[in-house]
Order: structure tokens, then sequence, then C-alpha cells
């Protein structure tokens, strides 16, 4: 019989044996490599004032991989390739002008409107020992040099209701900035901040003000005073009913703008149309007790608010019972009169053929 107690002490102890070879093991593993390459790359860029970049490389190579303290660059890539870093280039088979431990120090020259520029060397030490890899570095570069930046815009857009929509836009050439929304009368103010190349459109700046602007470091950029300017509509909403359906008409004058309306039924989902100026667009919806619609634009003038509804439909006079989705329950299959009569034809044979059953029994038993 196994003792319990001691199959388990058994495993235990495996466990720990385990547990500590793999201690040992990481205690005597010898630490990884953190030795720094010995040969290092880095750059420095600034802007200058005729409009160019000028990058700055420094190439340092401060141990060997051998006893060797002097080197050559045996090959040297620069991007882009039309340009040059002296004195980083390739030296003659032989040639070793560069000790180790005295940085050398390169300058590339490149247009404002560049974007990216890299420098990659490979070395050779002078006792003959190859470096088996290259060394390089990248420096990005944002291609505005000697652009001066551009301010951010803003724009207004009046809606009919009297508010305001503002756009704004901070030009990709442009820098941070943070914008400030205001209004006269001094009531409601807001913060935009923008990145260089990003916009931010449809603020809306309620109305009952009369003027609203947009500030950058206290200089206004842009300013509006809502006006009528024409295009807010007034608009011919008439609407009828049939036995079916009822029929909303929206006609807009000759004014030149061409509003988009919302018909929005109580009833089934809204529909919007383009309405063209000078133009009547008619939209159907399906009769049904209690449908009522209502129209609206952002584009028509608040003072016809009361022109919006709701327009209700109504059983014409002549209609059948059934006109409408709500106007009564369909008749379908057969009266209900029949199927009475049928079943009480049916209850009197049952309870004949019962009786007859019954009879048959007792005369046979007789």
């Amino acid at each position: 019989m196994i003792n319990p107690r001691s199959w388990r002490r058994r495993v235990l102890a495996a466990l720990g044996a385990v547990v500590v070879s793999l201690a040992g093991t990481l205690v005597l593993m010898p630490p990884a490599n953190a030795e720094p390459s010995p040969v290092s790359v880095n750059h420095e860029v600034r802007c200058q004032a005729d409009g160019t970049y000028r990058i700055e490389w420094t190439v340092l190579a401060e141990t060997s991989s051998t006893d060797a303290t002097r080197y050559r660059f045996v090959k040297v890539e620069v991007y882009p390739q039309d340009s040059t870093i002296d004195p980083i280039v390739a030296s003659p088979e032989g040639v070793f002008p560069h000790s180790l431990g005295k940085p050398v120090i390169g300058t590339q020259t490149l247009p404002g409107t560049a974007t990216y520029a890299d420098l990659s060397v490979w070395v050779q030490w002078d006792d003959g020992y190859y470096e088996t890899f290259g060394y390089s570095a990248g420096a990005q570069l944002d291609g505005r040099c000697g652009q001066p930046p551009r301010d951010p815009t803003a724009s207004f857009r009046p809606r009919c209701d009297g508010s305001v929509l503002v756009d704004l836009a901070n030009p990709s050439t442009g820098r941070p900035v943070e914008l400030m929304l205001w209004t006269s009368p001094d009531v409601y103010s807001r913060t935009v901040r923008l990145t260089p190349g990003a916009t931010e459109k449809g603020i809306v700046v309620p109305r009952g003000y009369d003027t609203v602007g947009v500030s950058l470091a206290g200089e206004t950029i842009g300013s509006y005073t809502w006006v009528d300017d024409g295009h807010c509509n007034v608009p011919d909403i008439r609407a009828r009913s049939t036995c079916d359906a009822l029929v909303v008409a929206v006609s807009m004058p000759n004014n030149g703008y061409a509003p988009t309306v919302v018909f929005d039924p109580n009833h089934g989902p809204e529909q919007r149309r383009l309405v063209g100026t000078d133009t009547t667009v008619e939209v159907s919806f399906p009769a049904v007790a209690g449908l009522a619609v209502e129209v609206r634009s952002d584009e028509f003038d608040p003072q016809t608010t009361h022109l919006k509804g709701p327009y209700r439909w109504e059983r014409p006079a002549g209609c059948a019972d059934g006109g409408g989705e709500g106007g009564g329950l369909p008749v379908t299959g057969q009266s209900i009169g029949g199927v009475v009569a049928g079943a009480l034809l049916l209850l009197v044979v049952g309870a004949i053929l019962v009786v007859v059953a019954r009879r048959r029994r007792l005369w046979f038993t007789v």
C-alpha cells in the first residue's frame, strides 16, 4: 500500500530540487555583454539664417575591438546621396588618419525643404581588423527651415436661427497655437488648441451676440457680425390627405438657395430632400391613424417656425372603413358565422354517434 504522505513528500522534494537547480543556473550564468559600441555616430541640426540646414556629424571611436590605436573609414554612405560630409570620407588602403578617442567632425548642408539625412560608416583598425558591421545615425528634419510660420485662419458661417458656425484651420507650415473664441457682449468664450495641419470645423456659437471673434495671443485674426444675407428661406409648405397617404409638399422661392429639408413623421423614419430654388418637392407617408409630420431646415427663416407643422393625416370622406393602416382590422378568411355553424353541426353529429354506440353495446350484452 502506498503511503499518501510519503508520495506527497517525494513530489515536493522533486519540485524543490528543480527550483534549486534553476536558481543555481541563473546565479552561475555569465552576465550579458553590456559593452558599449566601439564607434558612435551623433549629429546636431541647425536652421541657418539663409534658409538651409547645417548638420554637424560627429564620429567617435572610444574603444577598440583589438589593441589598435588608429583607424580609417573603409566606406562612407551619406543621404541625400548628392551631399558630402568632409572630412568624414573613405581613406585609401593602408592609410589610418583617425586616432582612438579623438572625434571626427564633419558638416553637411541641405536645403530648407529637406526632411531626412543620415550617415553610415564602416571602420578598419591599423592592425588590419575590420569591424563586421557599419555604424550609422539619422536626422529627422521638418522641411520648413527658412519659411516664415503661417498664421491660423478663422471663417464664419451664419445660420438662420441667429447662431454662427466657426471653422478654424492651422496650416501645416504653422506652429502649435492656442486660439480664443469670444463674443460681444463678452459672455461666451472658448479655447481651442491646434497643432500644425490641424482643423476644427463647425464650432457652434449660440445666437444672441452682436459679434463673434477669434484671437491669437491677444490679436484678433477674424470676426463676424451676424446679418441676414438673404439665404434664410420662407418656404411654402402644404399637406393633403388621401385614402392611403399623407402628402407633404415644400416649395422654395426663386432666391438662388437650395436648402436640405427634413420630413420627420411620428411613425417611421425621417426623410431628407434637397429642395432647389423655385422648385416643389412632395414626400408621401403611408396613412396610419394619428400620423403627423413635422418639416424643418436650418435654412428656414427663424420667423417661420410655425410652418413646420405638425401636418396630420385625416381620412377623407368616402374612403373605405379600412382606409389607412389604423382605420380598422383587415377582413380575411371565412366569416365567423359560418365557422360557428360548422362547429355546432359537428357537436350534434358527435352526440348522435355517442348515443348509437351506447345502444349497440347494450343490445350486445342483453
